[in-house]
């Protein structure tokens, strides 16, 4: 394998955290034989490179430096796989992670701790949550992405999702997960009064307004 494609797999597949102290960048001409070899296919833009980008590639390429063979190993076989994906596939876990990288830190912190719950459980009883989650529907699932604070009103968003299109979904769903408590039990409320097209007509108006005044059009809504 090249080095450059080790490199760049470490800034593109794996998304490694920036060390906290990392210093700023050097220029080109000051980094060592070993990082410039595996820099290589950013050499001749490196000193325009936004500083941001320049951290990432060095704390990655450090971090190859300093991976024995069997991580090196580890790596490659997970590219390997990566690669062997269904590009719809690679661009769902794409999509998963930036779902995840959008959480707050205490829902992430309450999603650790759901996957280890997870992983004590029997294999059949894995099993059984795994065929249960296949189960529902798109809109649900999707839901999830959001973090299990959603678990607490996703029965009542349901209706929402009877008419959105698919390409809505996630911004839809962002926008409930985005009003304040009292604001999505008002609108739950209202939705259930109003029919199909002036449901529909109020998700649209909602992702249209500014989140700051989304509560405020469901109050003169409620009114009306």
């Amino acid at each position: 394998m090249r080095l450059d494609r080790a490199i760049l797999l470490l800034t593109c597949a794996l998304c490694l955290a920036l060390p906290a102290a990392l210093a700023a960048p050097a220029g080109w001409g000051t980094l060592d034989a070993g990082t410039q070899a595996l820099l290589a296919p950013w050499q001749d833009d490196w000193d325009r490179l936004p500083t941001d980008q320049r951290e990432r590639l060095l704390a990655n390429a450090r971090r190859w430096q300093a991976m024995d063979a069997d991580a090196r190993a580890a790596l490659l076989k997970r590219d390997a796989q990566w690669q062997a994906m269904p590009p719809a596939e690679r661009a769902r876990l794409r999509a998963r992670y930036a779902a995840w990288q959008a959480l707050p830190a205490d829902e992430q912190v309450r999603v650790r701790a759901a996957a280890s719950r997870f992983a004590s459980l029997p294999a059949s009883q894995q099993g059984a949550v795994r065929t249960n989650f296949a189960a529902q529907d798109t809109g649900r699932q999707l839901a999830w992405l959001l973090g299990p604070s959603i678990g607490e009103w996703i029965d009542q968003a349901d209706a929402w999702f009877a008419f959105v299109p698919d390409n809505e979904r996630a911004a839809t769903l962002r926008m409930l997960q985005d009003l304040p408590p009292d604001a999505r039990t008002q609108l739950f409320a209202l939705a259930r009064r109003l029919p199909p097209d002036r449901r529909e007509q109020l998700r649209r108006d909602l992702l249209l307004t500014a989140p700051a005044q989304r509560a405020a059009l469901i109050d003169q809504r409620l009114a009306q």
